[in-house]
């Protein structure tokens, strides 16, 4: 069967809203209605083959649409090995969007009077030095950190990347190593990704509040905003539980190994935060109702929309705000993102802060396309209306739904409803969106395939059993006959 590609699917009129995360034993949802039922449900459906086809332990995602949470989905496995299947409640570290939530912590004590963006560094923290090879830039700011322009090197020298122990540093070594690096360039020259910039910051919290860093995050930023499930550092007693256990890229046999548990320590503020997508729902849903009030609620809004605005430019398309990366797209929206990368978790997430959209996608375990996928979403995601209002009409197709097996030739797919048609996803793919082809229903059994917007002379014949009931499909010359799922392992 030929696939369909996105712009088929909308020149019919009709899109496609996807995200991310199903258990196969736990989807929650909080959408008012059943506008979205037929999308959530292969939003599950491709998700739970993504699972399988990548062997990956854990995955869980959100859709935000201002105050409502549109889909949330977790599933997978805390720890694969002892079969601890995870929830919507269960932690995954998101590595440097822990930055994000450092940059509002200082946007936070800025908003009440208690630093300014110019204060510098060395006036506030007297262990820290560096060796400044570009004086003439002067000296380091609390801005600069912010918007990466600081000039500092990406990370220490403690080499806390390579496993198996990831030696990530204390405080005292965090500033040991600092005070033996060079700046690699002067500050405010250009936006250069810096680690240690971000982990400067929380010692800042420290100094000006009087807390720890993460007894400040989580009394003052993830308390207030009722994100429950949001900690600061990985707690053994957690591992494996509460916590997903990480795990590594697949190796050449397809198996991910399980990574050995660490703790981030002085670079907490950099990547140390752990959380679930429901409380980034939360983060987001704070940020758009912010926007938009007169009210302080934790911050300004004022204070709050300066995050977003570029402080530096970059020359891959995305300028640096504070705390996020900041894009604006052709048709008018300002986006803000961040993506997190560390040993044993990928995440990403997106702001539409233009039409107070979010996205939200944590994986536990590398080499898991976490940025693409997302991505892929929000263009499903913009066209998504025509098909979801559309009046039903009489047939009922939940009769022709489920998975079709095309053995030996290609693997099963499946066959949804959506709006007045069906929807066929095929698998594995690359692209969801050239992975799909829309249906209409023409007459008994008989469906057409559209594309371009018009019926093309290719049929879907469903055939039914002596009772009545839908048991293969047929497409062309071949017979694609229903099967149960998941297809049968070996």
């Amino acid at each position: 069967m030929k696939k369909l590609s996105i712009l088929n699917i909308r020149n019919y009129g009709f899109t496609l809203l996807l995200f991310l995360g199903l258990n196969s034993a736990n989807v929650y949802s909080q959408a008012k209605d059943d506008k979205y039922k037929d999308l959530t449900k292969l939003i599950d459906v491709w998700l739970e083959y993504e699972k399988d086809y990548k062997n990956i332990p854990f995955m869980s995602g959100i859709i935000v649409d201002n105050q409502e949470i549109v889909w949330n989905g977790t599933f997978g496995h805390a720890d694969v090995e002892n079969e601890v299947v995870a929830n919507e409640n269960t932690l995954s570290s998101v590595c440097s969007i822990s930055k994000v939530f450092t940059a509002t912590a200082i946007i936070k004590l800025v908003d009440e009077g208690k630093l300014n963006l110019d204060d510098k560094v060395r006036d506030i923290l007297p262990k820290f030095s560096v060796i400044q090879k570009y004086p003439e830039g002067g000296d380091i700011t609390i801005g600069s950190l912010l918007d990466h322009s600081s000039g500092l090197p990406r990370d220490t020298n403690h080499g806390y990347w390579a496993a198996p122990r990831h030696p990530f540093p204390t405080e005292d070594s965090f500033y040991e190593s600092l005070a033996l690096q060079e700046t690699e360039r002067a500050m405010g020259e250009e936006s250069s990704y810096s680690n240690v910039g971000s982990a400067l910051l929380g010692l800042i919290i420290e100094e000006i509040t009087g807390l720890s860093y993460k007894r400040y995050m989580e009394d003052r930023i993830f308390k207030p905003l009722n994100m429950t499930n949001s900690v600061v550092e990985m707690q053994a007693s957690l591992y494996g539980n509460r916590h997903a256990i990480g795990y590594s890229a697949p190796t050449r046999y397809g198996n991910r190994v399980r990574a050995n548990f660490y703790q981030v320590k002085s670079m907490a503020p950099a990547m140390g935060v752990s959380t679930t997508s429901l409380d980034l729902a939360k983060f987001a849903m704070w940020q758009f109702r912010l926007a938009d009030s007169n009210k302080v609620e934790l911050m300004s809004s004022d204070a709050l929309k300066s995050m977003y605005k570029t402080r530096n430019n970059k020359k891959n398309g995305y300028d640096q705000g504070y705390g996020y990366q900041v894009h604006s797209t052709k048709d008018g929206r300002e986006w803000a993102v961040h993506g997190g990368v560390c040993p044993g978790y990928t995440s990403y997430f997106r702001m539409d802060v233009t039409n107070k959209k979010a996205y939200a996608f944590m994986v536990s375990s590398n080499k898991s396309d976490s940025l693409n996928n997302v991505n892929r979403f929000v263009r499903m995601l913009d066209s998504a209306e025509g098909v979801l209002n559309e009046k039903k009409g009489d047939i009922d197709l939940s009769e022709y739904t489920g998975y079709y097996d095309v053995r030996p030739w290609n693997s099963d797919y499946y066959v949804g409803k959506w709006g007045n048609g069906l929807i066929s996803l095929h698998f594995p793919f690359e692209s969801i969106q050239h992975s799909l082809r829309y249906y209409k229903h023409v007459e008994g059994d008989t469906f057409q395939v559209v594309e371009n917007g018009e019926l093309i002379n290719e049929k879907a014949i469903f055939h039914r059993d002596e009772k009545g009931e839908v048991f293969k499909l047929q497409n062309l010359q071949s017979y694609h006959y229903r099967s149960s799922f998941p297809v049968t392992k070996g």
